[in-house]
């Protein structure tokens, strides 16, 4: 688990975004290098010790995110980020599609809040060198 991390998240809130970017990632088949490089930067800049094994080992529901991002702001980051992954690559597939609709009714956002959060995903870029 990670320990005292600059990001103000708990360990439990880092471990749920990072799990939650890895089933995205790998919702199409093998998560891609960079997609990998933006969970493992994360990770980093939230100074935590999780290991990748537990990051990747691939138990994870979108529920589970409901249940540790208890807060409108919380939810609405990993969105963001969440929407940007999927988007990375260029392709935004039917199950990628899927999948962030399951993390919006799972944190009970409605069509609307969900399509201003996707907007603002989209513009964000993740782009990596």
């Amino acid at each position: 688990m990670a320990n005292n991390n600059d990001s103000g998240l708990r360990p439990q809130e880092v471990e749920v975004f990072a799990r939650g970017l890895w089933y995205l990632a790998t919702i199409d088949g093998e998560a891609e290098a960079r997609e990998q490089a933006l969970i493992r930067e994360f990770l980093d800049e939230a100074n935590s010790d999780l290991k990748w094994e537990e990051v990747t080992r691939g138990d994870f529901a979108p529920i589970e995110a409901a249940t540790v991002l208890e807060t409108t702001f919380l939810r609405r980051i990993f969105m963001k980020v969440a929407v940007a992954l999927v988007h990375a690559d260029g392709v935004y597939t039917d199950n990628e599609r899927t999948a962030i609709g399951e993390f919006a009714d799972v944190f009970g956002m409605s069509n609307a809040d969900f399509g201003v959060i996707e907007q603002e995903g989209k513009r964000v870029g993740l782009a990596t060198e």
